[in-house]
Parts: structure tokens; C-alpha cells; sequence
């Protein structure tokens, strides 16, 4: 499949790309990596006339430690590099997974952080070739007024797949993004519409700078677990993060978030109400898993059914607690 035809930029400054951008306008797409990016414009799902690169712009890929011991991860920084900088830090486990799990290590080499927070919702009913679009009528995401997945629904149930967001929302992460009035940061979770046609809350022309995680507390752990079918290549079909902080055997906080279910991260706040002052032992694990199961309900609109997707859900909740107080005992 060949690219559409459009004028690439490659400014050199965060200036320079609002300045292109707003000159573009509706026109022009920002790029970062490109692996999720350049399949859509193939496919034309979107045909921008302008593409805008961040490649060229210095001090987007650093990932470093803050003053107080927090962790900054620039934009652009490969994934790579973040599985690199990740793999040791037990707190922050969660990203090491996630990221670990993106595609294969060609794409890891090439996407980016940024890249992958800000993929476009999918659906096996968009994400489909020209000759197919021209058959089926066009959804709420190609601008039509119909969902193929959830009949005479006035509104589009595309889902978000991305690995990171979700480890990042457990972890309290915060984006950084630099607007035409200076910097402006976010929680990772509120930058998400819940909309699967428009799924991102924020300007077109606020350009994502960096996430900053919090300070590393040892007495925290975190993982990540991912159903997909095919092993290397997929998108979740279900993902979970956990973060949990327990001491002496009492739960402290325990953030859930999933992906691959609804057009955004889902956190399951009432699980963190419900276990917070309690013992963690195999009951209170089992009764998140089914919290978890009661709580998401996909539709049908990925490779595989809703039921399997919401079995793993589950699954996935009891096998990551299970794994993250091993790893707080092999700690204390």
C-alpha cells in the first residue's frame, strides 16, 4: 500500500512546529514515530496534507531522573530505550511490561512514547482496507451515523488499545504539554475523552512534552498483563495494570486500569475504595478479579468475543495480584 501524497516538516523547534501547525490548520498531522500513523494513511483512514514531525526537536527523547527522585520521559523517547531504562526499577515494573509488550522489537526501535499514548481508538469495522470501505457504509469514525458493533447506537465504541497508558495512569504519571501559553500538565487519565471517534481531550495544538512519574516508593509494585492472540504483533484485546502499596500485609492503595475494552483506560476506582485498610489475602483477590469482570462490559468490535475478552479481564486482575505480592514478599 502506498502513502498518499502530503508535504512533510520536520521543524527544529517546539515554536516552529505550533507556528506550522497553526498555518496548516485542520490540515496537518503531528508525527512521531509513525508506525501506527503511516498504516492509517495508507489504509486512508486519514489523508492530512501536511505532516508534521517531532524528530528534529531537541530534548524530546531524554528520559532522566528529577530533582526529587521522580523519572521524566521526553515524547519522543524510543521504546526502547524506556524498556532499557525500566527493566530494574521494581516500582515502576508496570512500564517495563507494557512497553515490553508493544508490537515487536522493529517497532519498538522506532515508536515512541508519545506515539504510542496518542494511537487513534480502533475497530475491526474501521481499520479495514479501501476496497471494503467502499462496500460498507461509512460508521460514526468515517463520519457516517451508523455503529456496525453496537446497533442504532448514536455514538461511536471504537477502543483504545494502547500498552503504556494505562501503567502510566496506575503510577500517577502526569503529561507535559507545551502550549501557546507556556507548559500545562495533566494527569495521564484526564487527557482521555471517552468519545471513540475524537478520543483525546485536549488542543489540537497542545504538543505532549514529556510524562512525569512520582517519586520511586519502594513499598510500591506494579505489573502489566496483556491478552492478544498472536504473540508479537497484536494489540491488546484486554489489557490490566496494577499498582498496589501494602504494608505488612494491609493494603495501603490498589490502582486498577484497563485497555482494549472501552474508547479510553478504564480505571476501576471502587476497587481501590473497597481494599484500602484491608488484609490482601486469596479472598480479597478473588473478590477484584470478579469487581473487575462486573465492571467491563466490551463490545463487539475486536477479533475476539466480549465474553473471552471480559474472562481475561478477570483472569489477568487475580494472576497480576498474585504476582505483585510475590514480589512485595520477596522484598520485606
Amino acid at each position: 500500500m502506498r502513502l498518499p501524497q502530503f508535504q512533510f516538516h520536520s521543524p527544529k523547534s517546539l515554536n516552529n512546529l505550533l507556528k506550522l501547525q497553526e498555518k496548516s490548520g485542520e490540515n496537518a498531522i503531528i508525527m512521531a514515530g509513525g508506525t501506527e500513523l503511516l498504516n492509517r494513511m495508507k489504509l486512508r483512514l486519514i489523508e492530512p496534507e501536511h505532516v508534521i514531525s517531532l524528530s528534529n526537536i531537541k530534548g524530546l527523547n531524554r528520559i532522566f531522573f528529577t530533582k526529587d527522585k521522580g523519572i521524566e520521559i521526553g515524547s519522543t523517547s524510543k521504546l526502547t530505550q524506556i524498556v532499557s531504562f525500566f527493566e530494574k526499577i521494581g516500582s515502576y515494573r508496570a512500564i517495563y511490561e507494557s512497553t515490553l509488550h508493544v508490537g515487536s522489537q522493529q517497532i519498538r526501535n522506532m515508536a515512541t512514547i508519545g506515539g504510542n499514548i496518542f494511537q487513534d481508538t480502533r475497530c475491526m469495522f474501521y481499520n479495514r482496507s479501501r476496497e471494503w470501505q467502499k462496500i460498507v457504509p461509512p460508521c460514526h469514525k468515517r463520519k457516517g451515523n451508523i455503529c456496525h458493533a453496537v446497533k442504532n447506537s448514536r455514538r461511536c465504541f471504537a477502543v483504545y488499545q494502547g500498552d503504556i497508558a494505562p501503567a502510566l495512569i496506575v503510577l500517577m504519571a502526569k503529561a507535559v504539554f507545551y502550549t501557546p501559553d507556556g507548559f500545562q500538565e495533566l494527569p495521564v487519565e484526564e487527557i482521555f475523552s471517552g468519545d471513540g471517534n475524537k478520543p483525546f481531550a485536549i488542543e489540537k495544538n497542545h504538543i505532549l512534552f514529556s510524562l512525569r512519574l512520582p517519586p520511586v516508593n519502594k513499598n510500591l509494585f506494579s505489573t502489566y498483563k496483556k491478552y492478544r492472540i498472536k504473540g508479537g504483533l497484536d494489540f491488546p484485546l484486554a489489557g490490566v495494570a496494577i499498582a498496589l502499596q501494602k504494608e505488612g500485609g494491609i493494603v495501603i492503595s490498589l490502582r486498577l486500569c484497563l485497555t482494549g475494552i472501552a474508547p479510553k483506560p478504564i480505571m476501576i476506582a471502587h476497587a481501590e475504595k473497597t481494599t484500602q485498610g484491608e488484609r490482601l489475602n486469596e479472598s480479597l483477590i478473588e473478590k477484584v478479579a470478579q469487581m473487575a469482570y462486573d465492571f467491563v462490559h466490551p463490545v463487539a468490535n475486536l477479533e475476539d468475543s466480549p465474553e473471552k475478552r471480559r474472562f481475561m479481564i478477570r483472569q489477568m486482575v487475580y494472576d497480576g495480584l498474585k504476582e505483585v505480592i510475590k514480589k512485595h514478599e520477596g522484598n520485606g
